[in-house]
């Protein structure tokens, strides 16, 4: 049963076109996100002839202040694709005016979302947790996934009720901060991701493939065989990017609107 890398940065890989030939190979459907709209053409391109591998629109929340002025490119772009990220809220050092900021421009990139059917949305949240759930249960913008979450346990079943799901990468299953997170999670709401090439494995940048060591640990701690903890994260998978098989010929990224 094939892979799922929900959040990857493809195009920031110094040689690319080999972490896609192995995807592609490994059967990892991988959603390459962008840290600035200005990028996502190309991104896409890349992906052109990709089975498994979709290009998502996105603005880092730590260039929002030095690139807010292509917030209105990438509102335009989401009417063209059904993923969007890497975005959302960093306030790690941001100054209050940054911090408002960013919070106009995510709760743009919300509304946007839900106005044209609901998206696919992968969301930074480092240090911003709250403030970044409660614009997802006030805009609902589709299918709002919390990317590599650090924010507070008790914010949790906040983000469960606002219809959060959580992608979860190697380095989470590494840290005792990361498993209890990863322990508070419902089943039917974990997802797999890498956030390569900035996550490190054996030494080197995570590649999609890297995923199965997710996998593995779920399946440890939901005490089940491999392949269901895969047939689990799959069923999920299916529900949230709402595909009945993804695995079986891709969409077009415009049918999802």
């Amino acid at each position: 049963m094939p892979l799922l890398d929900v959040h990857c940065h493809i195009d920031l890989y110094p040689d690319y076109a080999a972490v896609i030939r192995e995807a592609e190979h490994d059967r990892v459907f991988t959603v390459a996100v962008t840290n600035a709209p200005s990028v996502f053409e190309r991104c896409r391109e890349l992906l052109r002839d990709s089975r498994y591998l979709h290009a998502a629109v996105g603005l880092h929340p730590q260039l929002v202040a030095e690139r807010h002025h292509e917030t209105n490119l990438l509102l335009s772009l989401i009417d063209g694709t059904p993923y969007v990220g890497e975005v959302g809220l960093d306030f790690t050092d941001a100054t209050a005016t940054v911090r408002r900021l960013q919070q106009d421009v995510l709760s743009k990139i919300l509304i946007r979302c839900a106005g044209v059917g609901g998206r696919v949305v992968s969301l930074h949240s480092r240090r911003a947790a709250a403030e970044t759930i409660d614009l997802v249960a006030t805009h609902r913008p589709g299918t709002p996934i919390l990317h590599w979450y650090s924010g507070p346990l008790r914010l949790i079943e906040r983000a469960l009720d606002a219809g959060c799901y959580f992608s979860v990468n190697p380095a989470m299953v590494q840290s005792e901060t990361g498993r209890r997170i990863i322990e508070r999670l419902p089943r039917d709401r974990v997802l797999t991701e890498t956030d390569g090439p900035f996550l490190q494995v054996m030494g080197r940048p995570a590649r999609p493939p890297d995923v199965s060591a997710v996998v593995e640990y779920l399946a440890g701690l939901w005490r089940v065989e491999p392949s269901e903890a895969h047939s689990t994260l799959a069923r999920s998978f299916q529900t949230a990017f709402d595909l009945s098989d993804p695995w079986e010929g891709s969409r077009d990224d415009s049918s999802r609107q």
